[in-house]
């Protein structure tokens, strides 16, 4: 077995242990960082950029959005029912964060919306081909991220997983980790941060933890090894369980999210019902995937049914959808006619063509006459130029009731992973039973992440990688006044 020993030890490099190692560093300290993968930044290499407030970037497009009003923003928006301290903390140092990254190297494509009521608080990270931000754009700024990281002096081991925690009787003192080859390690330190990314890509705990059933009920992203791991480990070692939930968005279920054919069905001018046949929203929120998402939520086998016709999808190819991906820019009625009707073969429980109304209440199994029903009320609605159920915008009013071919597609429940597992302190120090803090134990990301209170808020987008970075950065701070204390 090989000894090691550093002031802080960081379980993962994904962007919350690399924000928390480069932090450490920064201030002179010897930092370890043990990943089980083979490359740093884990699930942030799928995507696109971090929250900020008050960046640079901000300042010099003239977005005036201020931390205050993010802040209350936000806590309005979860009804006061996560921790305000480390929300505050988060958001007041997240603009700070992106002049830092940008000091680094880190270049940013600006701020952005993620749909048409949001606020300009995602920093979208520049690719590293160039062109325009996508999924994957961010992995240049964790590229960034590791070379800084190495050229301070922080010591990494891939493909070497932490087995567990080393504890005695005051707290904990480190972590036992195994290479790829078999070698055993044991790493003491004066602090250790665990920032393993939840439980996203573990089914077994996903029910557990959230009652959803993979594969069922829900289709979340699942970024390789997220496995739960740090959660386990801290657990055992005496943390307090803390909330947990999946960040909850809408998803084309089995039909793979790099079909562009599904934007079509993300649209307001789409008639939108449950199983039922009934209308349940105004669709104009579709595009706001964590607030629909809450919809599905509640419906029978969590799911709903997006209804177009080919006058709708030539009025799309004429004019442009209604609501422009932000992320994937491309126009999706390119082609449409075969990427769908080839999706309804391979996946013909989710995606459905046909010449009527009847036919696709039976290939859906939406029941026929409440769906009928429904489409009459619409299309009088959008001929009267008022919705009288739910007040849709006039502008998104287009009747579905003349086409030759309908499209149909299932809205099922997605999510980008998990979040939250073990409860901490603003210091994000982990508790115990008693809310006492765990001597030397630290957690950040996604393992702690509880800011949400069940809907993640795509009004201020950006936000999960955002606290991952902050969280990462604020947990170090409070380390190293952990371990000067340890001096005095």
């Amino acid at each position: 077995m090989k000894k090691l020993r550093a002031d802080f030890a960081i379980v993962a490099a994904g962007p919350s242990g690399l924000a928390a190692a480069i932090t450490c560093a920064e201030k002179g300290y010897q930092v370890i960082v043990f990943e089980k993968n083979a490359s740093p930044g884990g699930t942030a290499n799928m995507g696109v950029g971090p929250f900020g407030v008050e960046s640079r970037i901000q300042r010099a497009s003239m977005i005036s959005l201020t931390k205050e009003e993010a802040f209350q923003f936000h806590m309005n928006y979860v009804h006061w029912n996560v921790d305000a301290r480390i929300v505050r903390d988060y958001f007041f140092k997240s603009g700070e964060t992106i002049d830092w990254l940008e000091d680094m190297g880190v270049e940013f494509f600006g701020a952005m919306r993620y749909h048409p009521s949001a606020r300009e608080t995602w920093h979208a990270v520049k690719p590293a081909g160039g062109g325009v931000p996508g999924p994957r754009a961010a992995s240049s700024m964790i590229k960034v991220m590791y070379e800084r990281a190495l050229e301070l002096g922080v010591t990494f081991y891939f493909n070497a997983p932490v087995q567990g925690l080393l504890c005695d009787g005051s707290g904990v003192y480190g972590y036992r980790a195994t290479d790829a080859d078999g070698e055993e390690y044991e790493v003491e330190a004066d602090a250790v941060l665990v920032a393993t990314g939840g439980f996203g890509d573990n089914p077994e705990m996903i029910q557990e933890y959230t009652g959803f059933e993979y594969g069922k009920d829900i289709f979340n992203n699942r970024s390789p090894g997220v496995q739960g791991d740090g959660i386990r480990m801290m657990l055992e070692a005496g943390a307090r369980r803390g909330r947990s939930t999946m960040e909850k968005i809408i998803s084309s279920g089995k039909v793979p999210a790099s079909t562009l054919a599904r934007v079509v069905f993300r649209q307001p001018s789409a008639l939108i019902v449950n199983k039922s046949g009934d209308r349940v929203f105004d669709e104009t929120y579709i595009d706001n995937t964590a607030v629909s998402a809450n919809v599905l939520d509640i419906q029978q086998d969590k799911c709903l049914y997006s209804i177009i016709d080919n006058r709708l999808l030539e009025y799309y190819r004429a004019h442009g959808v209604d609501y422009p991906n932000g992320v994937r820019r491309e126009d999706p009625t390119v082609d449409f006619e075969r990427i769908f009707g080839a999706c309804a073969e391979e996946y013909s429980d989710h995606c459905f063509v046909a010449s009527s109304l009847e036919e696709i209440a039976e290939k859906a199994g939406i029941k026929k006459a409440a769906l009928a029903a429904t489409f009459a009320e619409y299309n009088q609605a959008c001929h009267n130029n008022y919705d009288d159920l739910f007040g849709k915008a006039r502008r998104f009013l287009r009747p579905i009731d003349g086409g030759e071919t309908l499209y149909c597609m299932k809205i099922c429940m997605g999510a980008y992973g998990s979040l939250g597992g073990v409860q901490i302190n603003y210091k994000y120090e982990v508790l115990n039973d008693d809310y006492e803090p765990i001597e030397g134990l630290y957690a950040s990301g996604s393992d702690v992440c509880d800011i949400y209170a069940g809907t993640y808020i795509f009004d201020l987008p950006g936000n999960t990688m955002g606290f991952a970075l902050n969280s990462g950065r604020i947990a170090a701070e409070h380390m190293v006044e952990f371990i000067e204390s340890l001096e005095e």
